[in-house]
């Protein structure tokens, strides 16, 4: 029997990206409970991220087999700082078929066509190169190094893209196409190559710039559908008047997560005084100074504005904390805010004395299970990250988004789920005005608050099985 190849399981440095794929693999086991499935991690063997899906992702769904990432171990990285994950810099160049690709057009020439800068007519014989002989060259080094990713994509029935950023291509200057774009793009270039059905799930678009929207003219083309999780992607894909069998909005998987440490939260807030008042969980975004792998925002916010945009959550936080008599807990969304931009040194550090009595900050990254646990037994989740406020609209709790514009496109999705009154631009010169006023208004009704975030979840699993249930009839 063939099965269904998703493309791929994100990293372990956000409980988002982590609850995309439980939620994927729930619904995948409800929707087609019969069909097999194989995912692809976004990280190699050498990474602890296809460890831990490998182990934890099969109780989701007994039909799931993870598979570590190939693409990388047969595309040469860019010669940017960070152009892959730790697990991928240190790897060594397998197989003939990137040699082929830079004896066909050298080295020189495909680092031109990188930066933007060859002539049009050369950039398209790449672009012809990279769509129809490159992925079959690299399919069958596969074959002979990596027969089980091989097999994979040769025994798919269809293969799905999985919900992300991931087939952006200069956002914010950022060009890293050998390093990241096109390995992360191979599965479906692949796919088209072998005539597999393929299609793209719920993905964000903010920038796709030349040459590569050269090359996704025809891969969006070619795929059953493109489904975009905003439709500022949408409206912009459309814009580029890039041709499609099928486009729509569809959100992503993560709405459908529901497994919670009920268990560990109830111990969690019992040791730091938490669960005997109402509590606001609150889930802090800060920029790198300058560019970096791991935020797709860094270099682009300077330190002033984050600064102001602390000062505007810690009018928020304070206030709440005088009108309500609760607590706040500062809790982390990914990693990075416990390391170089740290959110105790951000946020925290500049609360009032009185304030910090009532605050707890978690000094540790928590597992996406253990978050629901607690974000269940919030009085109010309010976020700069967008993943934990999906989780928690899944799950009817009040929720509060407070990105800004460099966070993506993906901040459009609240407007488009009908949530739009709970969105504030932290920018805002009143943004902590606006914030007290939607909290007092979820807290006056919360009944109502309930109906419309039960009737926004039952829109959103609608659409997303819907999603699932097109895969599903190319799988039998």
């Amino acid at each position: 029997m063939k099965h269904l190849l998703v493309t791929y399981a994100w990293s372990i440095n956000n409980i988002g990206d982590m609850g995309i794929q439980a939620g994927l693999m729930t619904l995948l086991k409800q929707v087609c409970p019969q069909v097999p499935v194989k995912l692809m991690s976004f990280l190699p063997k050498e990474d602890e991220a296809w460890k831990y899906y490998r182990d934890v992702l099969p109780p989701y769904n007994p039909q799931c087999e993870v598979l570590p990432m190939p693409f990388f171990d047969f595309i040469g990285g860019d010669s940017l700082p960070e152009a892959a994950s730790e697990a991928t810099r240190n790897l060594t160049i397998k197989g003939t078929a990137w040699k082929n690709l830079v004896q066909r057009h050298s080295m020189v020439r495909l680092e031109q066509f990188r930066n933007g800068t060859l002539p049009a007519r050369q950039a398209k014989d790449i672009c012809d190169d990279l769509l129809d002989r490159f992925p079959l060259e690299v399919f069958a080094d596969m074959q002979k190094l990596m027969p089980e990713a091989a097999a994979a994509f040769a025994n798919a029935a269809f293969v799905y893209y999985n919900s992300g950023t991931t087939l952006n291509f200069g956002r914010l200057g950022v060009r890293r196409l050998f390093g990241y774009t096109l390995p992360l793009a191979m599965s479906l270039l692949l796919a088209r190559a072998l005539h597999i059905p393929y299609g793209i799930g719920s993905q964000s678009f903010d920038l796709v710039e030349w040459p590569v929207e050269l090359l996704y003219r025809t891969m969006f083309r070619d795929a059953e559908f493109v489904y975009c999780r905003d439709t500022d992607s949408m409206d912009y894909l459309l814009q580029k008047q890039f041709e499609f069998k099928k486009i729509a909005f569809r959100p992503d998987t993560t709405v459908n997560f529901h497994n919670s440490d009920d268990a560990w939260a109830e111990e969690y807030l019992q040791k730091h005084n938490l669960a005997e008042q109402p509590f606001l969980t609150i889930i802090v975004r800060i920029s790198s100074s300058k560019a970096n792998y791991h935020d797709p925002t860094g270099g682009a916010v300077t330190g002033e504005r984050s600064d102001a945009q602390m000062r505007r959550l810690k009018i928020f936080l304070e206030q709440w904390l005088k009108e309500t008599g609760g607590k706040v807990l500062i809790a982390h969304e990914t990693r990075g805010t416990l390391g170089e931009n740290n959110a105790r040194e951000f946020l925290y550090d500049i609360l009032s004395e009185e304030a910090q009595k009532k605050t707890v900050y978690m000094d540790f990254f928590w597992q996406p299970e253990q978050a629901l646990g607690v974000f269940k037994r919030t009085a109010l989740l309010a976020s700069m990250e967008i993943h934990s406020l999906i989780m928690g609209i899944g799950n009817g709790i009040p929720v509060l988004h407070l990105p800004y514009c460099e966070c993506g496109r993906k901040r459009q999705m609240f407007n488009d789920l009908g949530l739009g009154d709970l969105l504030v631009d932290i920018d805002d010169e009143d943004a902590a005005e606006q914030m007290n006023a939607i909290a007092r208004r979820l807290a006056a009704d919360p009944e109502q608050t309930r109906q419309t975030l039960a009737a926004v979840r039952d829109r959103v699993l609608a659409a997303v099985k819907c999603t699932l249930g097109e895969v599903a009839e190319f799988c039998g």
